[in-house]
């Protein structure tokens, strides 16, 4: 469905079979809009993967569907595809780093250009603290710099 850009707030019920509310959640949303002359970061797409084939699978099908969920046990290998939008003929660039939950550095993360202002990096957590993290996103270009960040959590 289309919204205007800015931000709103998404409504989810889930009902039963006698059509009763089981559980709802409201969500805030921020709509980017594409159509600005400023550099603008996608919405990332999370995919949990546990074998190299769910990666390539992953990797090699535009329809897949991401998980909704940020949480993920340190056995999976988790994959982000991002996107950024821009004006001019020389799309932005993508780089990310992974923070602490405080916003302390840990490193960057290579990303893998897909496409032109697309790209997709590769998280195996085996090698994570149980915890929460942060991914910074940034995007340049000629309409400027974007930046956002993405919060995760790895279980045991």
């Amino acid at each position: 469905f289309e919204v205007p850009p800015g931000k709103m707030q998404l409504r989810i019920a889930v009902e039963g079979a006698d059509a009763e509310t089981i559980d709802s959640e409201v969500r805030e949303l921020t709509i980017p809009d594409l159509t600005s002359p400023q550099t603008v970061i996608g919405t990332p797409q999370f995919y949990r993967a546990r074998t190299v084939r769910d990666i390539q699978q992953v990797k090699s099908d535009p329809n897949a569907v991401p998980t909704a969920t940020r949480e993920f046990s340190r056995t999976d290998k988790v994959v982000v595809k991002l996107v950024a939008y821009g004006p001019g003929v020389t799309p932005p660039t993508l780089a990310v780093r992974l923070l602490s939950r405080s916003g302390a550095p840990i490193g960057d993360v290579p990303v893998t250009t897909t496409e032109p202002a697309s790209g997709l990096i590769e998280l195996p957590l085996s090698s994570y603290a149980v915890g929460e993290y942060l991914l910074e996103i940034s995007a340049t270009g000629s309409g400027g710099d974007a930046k956002e960040l993405i919060g995760f959590r790895v279980t045991g």
